[in-house]
C-alpha cells in the first residue's frame, strides 16, 4: 500500500490560489521588479514545502519566508556590490600613450618581410577574407592560411624582443 506524504493537491491548488496573489504583490511592492518577484515568490512557495512538506502553513509564514528571502538577496547585492567597488578602475591610455603604442608596433611590422607586412595589412587591418587576400597575393587560400599563422608569429617574437629589452607595448 502506498502512503501519501503530506496534502492532498486540491487543498494544496486552493491554498496557493488563496495566498499567492496577495503575496506576489507584497514582494513586488518591496522589489518593484517583475522578474525578481516572481523568483522571490517562486522561491518562497519551495522553502514553505521543504520546511514543512506535511502542513500548508498560513499567509503570515509564507510573508516571512519571502521576507527572508529579499533580505538575503539584497545582502548577497551589497556584498557583490563591494567586492565590485574594490576592483581597480581600467586603464584607459592617453591619446601619447596610444600614438606611441601604434607607431612602435608599426615599427615592428616595417621590421617584417614584405609578404608577411602585406598579408597582416589585408587580412588584419583592412579586413579582407582569406579569399580575397589569396587573391590579391596570387597565392591559394590555403598559403595564406599559413602565411598569416607565420606572420603573426613572427610580428609576436618581435613584440616579446621588444617588451625584453625595456619597451612597453
Amino acid at each position: 500500500m502506498e502512503s501519501k506524504i503530506g496534502p492532498p493537491a486540491s487543498t494544496m491548488e486552493t491554498w496557493y490560489q488563496e495566498t499567492v496573489t496577495k503575496l506576489y504583490r507584497f514582494i513586488y511592492s518591496q522589489l518593484q521588479n517583475k522578474e525578481e518577484t516572481e523568483d522571490i515568490t517562486q522561491e518562497t512557495y519551495l522553502r514553505c514545502l521543504k520546511q514543512a512538506p506535511d502542513a500548508l502553513p498560513p499567509y503570515p509564514y509564507l510573508k516571512q519566508i519571502a521576507r527572508n528571502l529579499m533580505t538575503d538577496r539584497y545582502r548577497h547585492k551589497l556584498v557583490a556590490q563591494s567586492h565590485l567597488e574594490h576592483l581597480p578602475e581600467p586603464e584607459h591610455p592617453s591619446p601619447e600613450e596610444e600614438w606611441l603604442t601604434r607607431a612602435t608596433l608599426q615599427e615592428l611590422m616595417n621590421q617584417l618581410p614584405s609578404d608577411y607586412r602585406q598579408i597582416l595589412e589585408y587580412r588584419i587591418i583592412q579586413g579582407y577574407s582569406r579569399k580575397e587576400t589569396a587573391t590579391l597575393m596570387g597565392r591559394s587560400e590555403s598559403s595564406i592560411r599559413g602565411l598569416q599563422y607565420r606572420a603573426l608569429q613572427t610580428l609576436r617574437s618581435y613584440i616579446h624582443l621588444y617588451q625584453q629589452k625595456g619597451g612597453d607595448l
